[in-house]
């Protein structure tokens, strides 16, 4: 279960602590047709993911973005995107898709990215150090600790994959890239 933390009350609570289950949690995309006229609270998190993320969202659709946002949660509640660090890159793959395509370039990507690095450094329990994820020719590096920047040189020429991911070591050697499930 997700709590709500006062501001500056998150650092008190241990990172273990705030990791979710080994199990994945199932998303939770509201059906019914009607909360979609009119945004109702089961709605605001979808929105905050999106536009609280890339505000410069709204401006694809002006003044709300009411239109996007139900594009996206029709998506969603088809496709069922995890909840998981994958979701942002998710978003990035349904903007990619949506009829808004055209109007998007490396600034919406690159912060869902982003986004998508932070989640993966919050609850990731392996060795890696950090990660780095790449989309044609955007990379976003995120590290645990301090940044490495002899992985940030390593990093080599993007894969012929949609989104990419890798996992730096604790040295901050580079691997090979893996696709984005």
């Amino acid at each position: 279960m997700n709590t709500l933390l006062p501001a500056g009350a998150r650092r008190l609570v241990s990172k273990a602590d705030r990791r979710p289950l080994a199990e994945p949690v199932l998303p939770d995309y509201p059906s019914n047709a009607r909360c979609f006229v009119h945004l109702d609270a089961r709605l605001l998190p979808h929105w905050h993911t999106l536009f609280d993320v890339c505000p410069a969202l709204l401006k694809l659709d002006p003044p709300e973005g009411l239109n996007l946002f139900r594009s996206f949660m029709t998506w969603a509640y088809r496709n069922r995107p995890a909840l998981d660090w994958t979701y942002h890159l998710n978003v990035c793959r349904w903007l990619l898709g949506s009829p808004y395509s055209t109007q998007i370039g490396d600034e919406p990507i690159e912060a869902f990215m982003a986004a998508a690095a932070a989640r993966w450094i919050l609850t990731d329990d392996s060795q890696a150090a950090g990660i780095a994820l790449s989309w044609r020719n955007v990379r976003v590096l995120d590290w645990k600790g301090a940044a490495s920047t002899a992985a940030e040189q390593q990093v080599s020429a993007a894969p012929d994959l949609d989104f990419a991911w890798c996992p730096l070591s604790e040295r901050g050697a580079f691997g090979e890239w893996l696709p984005v499930p």
